[in-house]
């Protein structure tokens, strides 16, 4: 005898996957743009302006370490300056550790000439560390592969799903 699937475990299991969906389609778009824009990025000369680690404050006692550089740089018709370490939405990744955040910047020293890697479609969008930052988008993806999969596992859990 088949059960009949309720709407609500219906309806939650739908949602559920609609936002894996998402997830898998955010992170999958996050490493493109930023393959992508490695891929097609420009050299410029820069000189590093400021260094800075900045401790920020999570939920009570969690701590991260933002390595925080700020640079100029010359692209063929302008001169602009800069904050991002590597290439994606955000300026700089945060990481566990001061030591670590330390290790990411340690290449760059103030007043020293840098490479500065930049999008020829977007000239303000630099960065200088060329190197795709996998972790978070591959997070996102395996973040909504988990939400499909419970998605998918209550909609056979609760008869939704015509097995036989």
């Amino acid at each position: 005898m088949r059960r009949e699937f309720g709407t609500l475990p219906a309806v939650g299991a739908v949602v559920i996957g609609l936002f894996g969906l998402l997830a898998v389609l955010d992170g999958t778009w996050q490493y493109y743009s930023q393959w992508r824009v490695v891929r097609c990025a420009e050299q410029a000369r820069g000189t590093v302006e400021t260094i800075d680690i900045r401790e920020v404050r999570g939920n009570n006692t969690s701590k991260s370490y933002q390595p925080y550089i700020e640079y100029e740089y010359q692209t063929p018709t302008q001169r602009l300056e800069g904050n991002r370490l590597y290439p994606g939405r955000q300026s700089n990744s945060l990481f566990g550790t001061h030591l670590a955040a330390k290790t990411a910047i340690e290449p760059y020293e103030a007043g020293e000439p840098t490479t500065v890697y930049y999008d020829p479609q977007n000239p303000q969008h630099a960065f200088l560390d060329p190197t795709v930052q996998a972790g978070s988008s591959l997070g996102t993806v395996g973040f909504g592969l988990v939400l499909f999969t419970i998605a998918v596992v209550l909609m056979v859990s609760s008869g939704g799903v015509g097995l036989r």
